[in-house]
């Protein structure tokens, strides 16, 4: 039992590599294709905050608050997708969530079979950060495909339970390039084909379809509560600061 840690790391290691290596060669002809695609475009792609497809980090379009504001089109080069796909792995959601995951499970001695202690905490912190990485791999391949835009903007609207809707609602639900919305499939794509990839490490208590099932949707639910935090932490930001100069 003491080395079943160990083996579940490196298996994790090996197949983690091999299906990485299978999704990334999968992009090679989409990025092909949408370099195709823009040398049909006379200008370059803009965002809300006037940015193109040079920078770094492209802003989500901002959500349309009057009647009379234009909802900007959130048309994405395979290029910018690239770069929010590189820049989400050091977001705050990417580094605590598993962590956090890890945690609870480690409280839980969920899955038993790999134990407690430091070996424990480090193989379900592996495995929960290789469900985050697939994840996001394959919302990438998915969203380039279906030209969806599925990351969240937080919103202009006042009350605390407008707010939490927007947030709630912002998880299932993407912006299309002409501006409307769409199903956000690659999240949901990518959650659930993590959940189920991730049985070909998990140990016997969790490689059922019935656990993948759960630990999507548990997956999911974060994602709901991070969108959440994020509608409502530059308020929270703003009462700290006020505590702080008082």
């Amino acid at each position: 039992m003491m080395n079943r840690p160990s083996h579940a790391v490196t298996t994790f290691t090996a197949r983690f590599a091999l299906i990485c290596g299978f999704g990334f060669a999968s992009l090679v002809p989409l990025y092909a294709q949408q370099s195709a695609e823009q040398s049909f475009d006379s200008t370059p792609a803009q965002t809300s905050a006037g940015q193109t497809a040079d920078s770094d980090v492209p802003a989500a379009p901002t959500p349309q608050s009057s009647t009379n504001s234009v909802v900007i089109p959130a048309t994405l080069t395979f290029g910018e997708r690239l770069r929010i796909y590189e820049h989400s792995f050091v977001t705050p959601e990417s580094l605590i969530g598993p962590a956090l995951g890890a945690a609870v499970g480690q409280a839980n001695n969920t899955p038993p079979e790999w134990g407690q202690g430091a070996a424990g905490y480090g193989t379900r912190l592996g495995s929960a950060y290789g469900r985050s990485v697939i994840a996001r791999t394959v919302a990438l391949g998915v969203a380039t495909v279906d030209r969806e835009d599925s990351r969240f903007q937080p919103s202009h609207e006042t009350g605390v339970w407008r707010r939490t809707k927007h947030a709630v609602v912002g998880t299932f639900v993407s912006r299309t390039p002409s501006g409307g919305q769409m199903p956000a499939i690659s999240r949901l794509v990518g959650v659930y084909s993590a959940a189920f990839i991730a049985n070909a490490w998990e140990p016997p208590s969790q490689d059922s379809s019935t656990k993948a099932w759960e630990r999507g949707s548990t997956a999911l639910a974060s994602s709901v509560g991070w969108h959440v935090f994020e509608e409502f932490w530059p308020d929270i930001r703003h009462a700290l600061h006020l505590h702080h100069q008082q």
